[in-house]
């Protein structure tokens, strides 16, 4: 991926605390935020199996031809989310969760669609085909089957999660389990270390002469819980959903309030669906160090980027997608 052929550079209202809490002004910069998919008391139900050619089969378009999809409910009591996965070949029979397409104007489902649509054919155009992308793994998965560049890996692990009945879900759901945890566990570890300590071991662990990208999503929040589990580490990372207000300036002025209690100002804004926002906050300097939180648009980072790491590509939804290169 070039630094001079981008979609959307950081040189805009993101730069700011401003931009960030400009979210919340409708400035169009709509993130939308998932539920948190790995706590306990999780139910599911699979819905519908499509096969390709059938009535009604959604026009997937990804690197590779999707010969089946798999609906799923996930969520708990009335709050849920449909999750789709398809089901390819690539040489060996191979899953991704992915967001069909949906008549225009049909809400977040209907955005995330558009939003990996544009980032794929982004490093589809601007990345070999020897690129290797780190990124969670269900993010992964969507750069496998998208763009066809290869993932450091892309397959769940079964110590992510609580309980069997959820282990069951993304076993199925995710397309089996990884036979070796480790490169999973390590990604963990990287995403809660400090940024210095990480890009350190990177260049210990991963191949030399191969260009390496991250991918990262506002998504990857809604894992908060699987990469503690993995990584052993608790993240200091708080949440508070704020409710759709008449007066955008109080509330404006609530959230920086609120995000300004640690002392720190690292936060982010997510909008929701149907109005109000979810904020993200880091209660310690040693979060505001993790790579995870300099490699996600909180005001720290996008106020002091991180060395060694170029943003090439960013989705112009308040940064929803972002992708870099890592520079060895």
């Amino acid at each position: 991926m070039s630094n001079t052929e981008t979609a959307r550079r950081p040189n805009n209202a993101l730069k700011t605390t401003l931009g960030a809490i400009a979210i919340l002004a409708g400035l169009g910069l709509m993130v939308f935020g998932l539920p948190n998919f790995s706590g306990h008391g999780l139910n599911y139900e699979k819905l519908a199996e499509l096969k390709a050619g059938e009535a009604g089969f959604p026009d997937i378009r990804g690197a590779y031809p999707v010969e089946s999809l798999a609906r799923y409910r996930i969520g708990r009591e009335s709050a849920g989310v449909e999750l789709n996965v398809a089901h390819y070949q690539d040489g060996q029979a191979a899953s991704a969760i992915v967001f069909p397409p949906v008549a225009q104007g049909q809400g977040e489902a209907g955005l995330r669609h558009d939003l990996w649509q544009a980032a794929a054919e982004a490093i589809q155009k601007h990345t070999g085909q020897d690129a290797l992308f780190l990124a969670w793994w269900d993010d992964a998965q969507r750069v496998r089957f998208l763009t066809g560049r290869k993932p450091w890996l892309d397959l769940p692990v079964a110590s992510a999660f609580p309980d069997k009945q959820q282990q069951t879900f993304w076993r199925q759901a995710g397309g089996g389990f990884a036979e070796d945890a480790s490169r999973l566990k390590q990604l963990a570890r990287w995403l809660a270390m400090d940024a210095d300590a990480a890009l350190a071991d990177m260049d210990r662990v991963l191949p030399k002469g191969q260009p390496v990208y991250w991918l990262l999503c506002l998504d990857d929040l809604a894992r908060l819980s699987e990469i503690e589990a993995l990584s052993g580490v608790k993240l200091p990372f708080e949440a508070r959903v704020f409710p759709q207000a008449d007066n955008i300036h109080a509330q404006i002025a609530e959230v920086k309030r609120w995000a300004g209690e640690t002392g720190l100002d690292a936060y982010l804004v997510q909008q929701l669906p149907g109005g109000g926002a979810r904020v993200w906050r880091i209660t310690t300097e040693a979060g505001v160090k993790t790579l995870l939180a300099r490699l996600l648009p909180f005001t720290t980072s996008l106020a002091q980027p991180l060395e060694r790491q170029s943003l090439v590509y960013q989705s112009g939804w308040g940064g929803y997608l972002s992708v870099y290169q890592w520079q060895r």
